[in-house]
């Protein structure tokens, strides 16, 4: 018989979602450099979560079946990024169980590596855009955010409104970057 396999930890799991549940204040809020650290530190503290965590599927059953499982394991970490990835993984593995061919690549093998892998890649990228911010900081490089964005929106209103799109809707556009 099979040994069940243990839940994840319970002190981890709760640092996990108290951040989580700080993400839309500070996503919506939160200037780039701490939303970037935030970032950085959400991915962190999923990928130590998973790894402190080894488990094993069953490899007998289907593939969709053990991504399955690993989702059972993973899900009270609340996080739907990882979740829909997860999710990705059992539709592709049910379209390749049907002779439907996926044009991504999937790595076969037990799923804790690959989720070990598919979050250290997030956590790896969430500290190039942490880098990126921090030198942002200094150097005051420009970033696109809302004001950024409504701002596009009056110019395109008030320079194509009266006369509709050309060729590509740039035409007439101011290209210099506001201070």
């Amino acid at each position: 018989m099979r040994k069940p396999v243990r839940a994840l930890n319970r002190r981890q799991i709760l640092k996990i979602r108290e951040l989580l549940d700080t993400e839309h204040d500070i996503e919506s809020r939160g200037k780039p450099l701490e939303r970037a650290e935030f970032r950085f530190r959400k991915w962190q503290l999923i990928h130590k979560t998973i790894h402190d965590h080894p488990f094993s599927v069953r490899m007998n059953q289907p593939r969709a079946e053990q991504w399955r499982e690993a989702l059972g394991i993973i899900r009270d970490i609340g996080e739907m990024e990882l979740i829909d990835w997860v999710l990705l993984q059992v539709e592709v593995a049910q379209n390749l169980s049907n002779g439907i061919q996926d044009m991504r690549p999937r790595k076969g093998g037990q799923c804790h590596p690959l989720l070990l892998e598919y979050t250290g890649n997030r956590k790896r990228h969430a500290l190039a855009v942490l880098h990126f911010a921090r030198e942002g900081e200094k150097e005051g490089l420009y970033t696109v955010n809302s004001s950024w964005h409504s701002r596009t929106e009056n110019i395109l209103r008030n320079k194509t409104g009266s006369r509709g799109r050309g060729n590509g809707g740039h035409e007439d556009m101011p290209w210099e970057v506001p201070e």
